[in-house]
């Protein structure tokens, strides 16, 4: 697990909450503490939908009107958490890999992030870890986010 703070939060919230850059993340849960406590599961009641519909988790980009639309207005919010993922088919070429977190915590103007790993089975081996970390701050590099590594 790697841990590193974005330094310009307002750029970063900006292409989070108004950009294209992160809607093909998937959404795993989030929490909001503003005006009120916000918990989104981002998990799908499949029950709603018909039976072609597979993906039993929600993208960013169908629960981001829902947290913009929380935490807009004059004050930042006290505490902001999202935990995204990637697609299982981006993650196909990671070795040993069942999934891969990209989580966000905002709170006293500091955004810090959190990456790990879920592995298939138990390995010493950090090759997806590393792989992962690498994608992160290509992804970043490549959309002008700077990061701080602690």
């Amino acid at each position: 697990m790697l841990a590193f703070t974005i330094p310009d939060t307002k750029t970063f919230m900006s292409l989070l909450l108004k950009g294209t850059a992160f809607d093909d993340f998937i959404f795993c849960h989030g929490e909001i503490s503003a005006f009120t406590f916000l918990s989104i599961d981002g998990k799908r009641d499949m029950d709603y939908y018909s039976e072609e519909e597979t993906e039993t988790r929600c993208s960013w980009a169908e629960i981001k009107p829902l947290v913009f639309q929380a935490v807009k207005g004059k004050k930042t919010p006290k505490q902001m958490k999202i935990v995204l993922a990637r697609s299982k088919n981006d993650i196909a070429a990671y070795h040993n890999c069942q999934d891969v977190f990209w989580n966000l915590l905002f709170r006293d103007d500091t955004l810090l992030c959190t990456l790990s790993v879920m592995e298939e089975t138990f390995s010493m081996d950090k090759t997806t870890e590393k792989q992962w970390e690498e994608w992160v701050f290509t992804f970043c590099k490549e959309h002008g986010i700077a990061v701080q590594k602690e």
